[in-house]
């Protein structure tokens, strides 16, 4: 219950508190909750007409179905703690187990067992799954005779970040983008045939571009104890990742987050500047000044942010404008079940596609088959994703040409003979961070500047990382460091 979920040790007052929320997406909602749970007066602004950002549920023949983020991964205490203060961890629908296809624009081959977003940590699998070539086995298996590098000692980050794609890419001690240290360790193949595929679709970004540190902590964490990512102990039972979602669909999170709160929620309200005044900050609008808070959590995109927070501090809005992000859209297709059961491509729960095929379509996830509470007798849904950074190539599509070039490519994919009877496209532009070489560092030079204001805090998939688990994070950790910026000894839960 939302009683239970307020902040641990509390033994002082309540506070006295009035503080602003920018931006009503996950990490804003989940700010503002906290904020307000512990006695502050809270107002969130949203510039548009309805909350939870990129979580975003439609209803398609009866079924809801999630056309932004499209999954729970239940990873940390952040995200288990609040679903359940919210009483929603019994109504969680899990993912069905099956397998995923990785398509190189000839075949399809099935994605190895213990391949995730930052490479393999198992080699029995890459072998059965003949996803490498003789060679390219031959050398990833050499993985674990690959030497450490030599730690630079003295380099700036600017010169760590520029060896990001050189010689200097196997070295942990410094920031490194994801492929060339993957491919140091395992092959290039490794690189192009899996962490590609994977973490490239995730990001809708550039393996080659994306930060170790930033975009795989886990990943850097691991290299940086053991010599060898094939040898490393497992650190307990291989367990799978649990996603999960409502059976409603991930909005459910969205209406819920705020119960037993009083926030001040304003829809089509957008902040245009934030200024500082003597006793805290002013946040001003289309038509003028919005309120005056003691403390702000901005929980904008990168390139929103920059705008409201150039008064504030012209070097952060600097480095805010350079953060990129890549636009994305994603494509609802319904088929007939009865042609579409005839497709054995469809038992998996998706397919992956690397940069390098040409193709469009960058992901599918097959609606009926992953996800329970999506089974229909009449229809198969699918769901499609296009869009990657550095590319422009849907904005030069309409509607119906998009849907109908991945349509295509799924069809080329799977085999799929049937004609989609329903197509719903959905777009996501600037929506996906790009959290590339440096960003750490860049980072943190924003938020040097930013403690020169205490009780501003900036929050979000932008500077964290994406899912939602890590925006609830992100947004409990923002609402904590707020209080203590001003004083408030309380704390919200870590």
């Amino acid at each position: 219950m939302a009683s239970a979920d307020p902040l641990e040790g509390s033994v002082s007052p309540r506070v006295d508190r009035v503080m602003a929320v920018v931006g009503g997406g996950i990490t804003g909602l989940v700010a503002a909750r906290y904020l307000a749970l512990e006695g502050a007066e809270v107002t969130l602004f949203e510039a548009s007409q309805r909350l939870g950002g990129q979580v975003r549920t439609v209803e398609v023949l009866g079924h809801q179905i999630d056309v932004g983020a499209e999954s729970l991964h239940l990873a940390g205490p952040a995200i288990t703690d609040l679903l359940d203060d919210l009483d929603l961890t019994a109504e969680l629908v899990t993912a069905s187990s099956s397998f995923v296809w990785i398509w190189d624009g000839r075949r399809r081959r099935v994605l190895p067992a213990g391949v995730g977003p930052a490479g393999p940590t198992r080699l029995a699998p890459l072998v059965k799954a003949r996803v490498l070539s003789p060679l390219g086995m031959a050398r990833a298996a050499l993985e674990p005779l690959v030497p450490r590098r030599t730690p630079w000692v003295g380099r700036s980050p600017e010169v760590a970040a520029r060896a990001g794609t050189g010689a200097g890419a196997g070295r942990v001690d410094a920031d490194v983008a994801v492929g060339p240290f993957i491919a140091a360790r395992f092959g290039r193949q490794v690189t192009d045939r899996l962490v590609d595929p994977v973490l490239g679709s995730l990001h809708a970004g550039d393996v080659n571009r994306l930060s170790l540190r930033a975009a795989t902590p886990q990943l850097a964490a691991r290299a940086e104890r053991h010599r060898s990512l094939l040898a490393a102990p497992s650190g307990g039972p291989r367990r799978p990742p649990s996603f999960v979602s409502f059976p409603r669909g991930l909005s459910t999170l969205v209406d819920t987050v705020l119960r037993g709160t009083e926030v001040d929620v304003n829809l089509g309200a957008p902040v245009r500047q934030i200024t500082t005044t003597p006793a805290g900050f002013d946040l001003d609008g289309d038509d003028g000044l919005l309120g005056s808070f003691d403390g702000v959590v901005v929980a904008l995109p990168a390139g929103p942010a920059s705008r409201v927070l150039g008064q504030i501090s012209e070097p952060a809005a600097g480095v805010l404008a350079e953060l990129r992000a890549a636009s994305v859209a994603t494509v609802v297709a319904a088929y007939p079940r009865a042609e579409a059961s005839r497709c054995e491509a469809l038992s998996a729960t998706g397919l992956l596609t690397p940069s390098g095929t040409g193709a469009l379509m960058e992901a599918a996830t097959f609606l009926t088959t992953k996800w329970p509470q999506l089974q229909d007798d009449d229809h198969f849904l699918v769901r499609l994703s296009a869009g990657r950074a550095g590319e422009d190539r849907l904005a030069d599509m309409d509607d119906s040409d998009l849907a109908d070039r991945l349509l295509c490519d799924l069809a080329r994919a799977t085999g799929l003979e049937a004609s989609a009877t329903l197509t719903e496209v959905n777009r996501w532009p600037s929506s996906l961070p790009q959290l590339e070489v440096g960003h750490l560092g860049r980072l943190a030079a924003i938020n040097r500047q930013l403690d020169d204001h205490p009780g501003l805090v900036l929050a979000g998939a932008a500077y964290e990382g994406l899912g939602i688990a890590t925006c609830v994070r992100s947004g409990r950790a923002a609402a904590r460091q707020v209080f203590t910026q001003l004083g408030h000894t309380q704390q919200v839960p870590t």
